[in-house]
C-alpha cells in the first residue's frame, strides 16, 4: 500500500501542507495539491492518482462532493472525504457518490493512515471482483446458449448476450424484467423460465423440452447465499435440435437398413474396419443358411472359406488405406452344411461419409449359385 500516489483537493493550504507531510511520511507519493473541485477533475484524469484526499467545501463554484461525482463518472479513483462537518445532510450527500471513507477534521495521523489502507485494499477487491464478473460474462457471451439468472421473485438477475437477442432487447432492458415477460412473448416456455421451481428449492434439474418447433437442453442450478439460503437460479439452455434431426434420420436410416437387408437378394454386410459385423445381415444368413442359433461369429472371418481367408484380410487392409475408397472381390463363404458359396461384388468406404445412408464399411455382392 506504500507506493500507493494520492492526490489532495483541499483549500486550506495550511490543511493540505499537513497532509502532505503525514502522507510523506507514511511512505506514500503525493502527486498534487489542488484547492478546487474544477482542478481536482481535471488533474485526476491526467494524474490518475491511486486514491484521491477531498475536501467537502472547496473554493471555487464546485464542492468536493460534486468534484468526486464526475470523477466517478469517468474513473474507478476511490475517494476519501475529509470535512469539519458532521451533520446527516452532510453526510447523506456525500454517500451517493460511493465514498471509501469519511474522516472528520482535524485529522489526526493514525486515522488517516488506517483509512487509506483499508479504502486502498477494498478498492483492490472491488477491481478484482469487477474483473473476475467482466470475464464471467465474457465467457457467456462467447457461446450461443441461453444463460441467465433469476431470483426467487422470478426477477432476471443477470442475462447473456444470447437470451437477450432471442428477446430482442438489450442486456440492460432484460436485467430486472420478470423472466415470465419472455414467456409471454413467445421467447421461452414456462418450464424452461422456472416454472416448476418451487420455494426454496436446492436441488438442480436437468430436461430436455421441445419448443416452438426447436429441441433444448436446459439445466436449471440453485444459488446459496453464505447462510445457505437459496436466493438464485442459474438457467442454460443449449438448442439441441440438430442433434435431434441427426438422431432421427438415424433411426429413420436403420430403419430402412432393416427393410433392405430383409428385401434385397443381394447381399449387403455392414462391417468395422476389424471384420466385425457392425449389423446382423439377415441376407448373408439367409444364401448361407444360418438361423439365429447357428451364425459361426461376429465377425466376417467366420464366414469366410479358409482358402479365402488372406484374401478377405488383405481387402480390409487395402480399404484401411483407401478412406472413402471402393473395392472389388470375390470370396468364397462356407454355408450353414459346409458348401462353398461364391459371392462377388465391391467393398466401400463410408465410415466418414455424412451422406451415405449407412456409416462403415459396406460390403454390396452377388450370389452364384454355383463356384466357378
Amino acid at each position: 500500500m506504500s507506493e500507493a500516489t494520492i492526490m489532495i483537493v483541499e483549500d486550506e493550504a495550511v490543511t493540505a501542507m499537513a497532509l502532505k507531510r503525514s502522507l510523506t511520511n507514511m511512505g506514500y507519493s503525493v502527486c498534487g495539491v489542488f484547492p478546487t473541485g474544477e482542478q481536482a477533475v481535471q488533474k485526476a484524469a491526467e494524474l490518475k492518482p491511486d486514491l484521491i484526499l477531498m475536501d467537502i467545501k472547496l473554493a471555487g463554484k464546485m464542492t468536493g462532493i460534486n468534484a468526486a461525482a464526475e470523477i466517478r463518472a469517468t474513473s474507478t479513483i476511490p475517494v476519501i472525504y475529509l470535512t469539519a462537518f458532521s451533520d446527516d445532510r452532510v453526510v447523506n450527500a456525500a454517500k451517493v457518490t460511493g465514498p471509501f471513507g469519511y474522516i472528520l477534521k482535524p485529522v489526526r495521523e493514525q486515522e488517516l493512515k488506517t483509512t487509506i489502507e483499508m479504502a486502498l485494499y477494498r478498492h483492490a477487491m472491488e477491481m478484482n471482483l469487477r474483473e473476475h464478473q467482466e470475464t464471467i460474462q465474457v465467457l457467456l457471451n462467447a457461446t450461443p446458449d441461453m444463460h441467465f439468472l433469476i431470483d426467487t421473485e422470478k426477477s432476471i438477475q443477470m442475462a447473456n448476450q444470447a437470451i437477450a437477442k432471442r428477446a430482442g432487447k438489450t442486456v440492460k432492458e432484460l436485467v430486472g424484467s420478470n423472466v415470465y415477460d419472455l414467456v409471454s412473448s413467445g421467447c421461452l416456455s414456462p418450464r424452461m423460465a422456472g416454472h416448476a421451481i418451487k420455494p426454496g428449492q436446492s436441488r438442480g434439474e436437468t430436461f430436455v423440452e421441445h419448443f416452438s418447433e426447436h429441441w433444448y437442453d436446459v439445466g436449471i442450478y440453485p444459488i446459496a447465499n453464505p447462510n445457505g439460503e437459496i436466493t438464485k437460479y442459474a438457467i442454460h439452455i443449449h438448442d439441441i435440435t440438430r442433434i435431434k434431426v441427426m438422431e432421427d434420420r438415424l433411426r429413420q436410416n436403420e430403419e430402412f437398413f432393416k427393410s433392405i437387408i430383409d428385401d434385397v437378394a443381394d447381399v449387403i454386410v455392414i462391417l468395422n474396419d476389424d471384420g466385425t459385423l457392425r449389423q446382423q445381415s439377415p441376407s448373408l444368413n439367409r444364401y448361407l443358411g444360418y438361423s439365429e442359433d447357428t451364425i459361426p461369429g461376429n465377425k466376417i472371418w467366420h464366414y469366410v472359406y479358409d482358402e479365402s481367408l488372406p484374401e478377405a484380410q488383405k481387402l480390409l487392409t487395402d480399404i484401411g488405406t483407401n478412406p472413402l475408397g471402393v473395392l472389388p472381390f470375390a470370396l468364397t463363404f462356407r454355408s450353414a452344411d459346409g458348401r462353398p458359396v461364391y459371392i462377388r461384388g465391391i467393398l466401400s468406404d463410408h465410415s466418414d461419409d455424412p451422406d451415405y445412408l449407412f456409416e462403415g464399411l459396406v460390403m454390396t455382392g452377388w450370389v452364384k449359385k454355383e463356384l466357378k
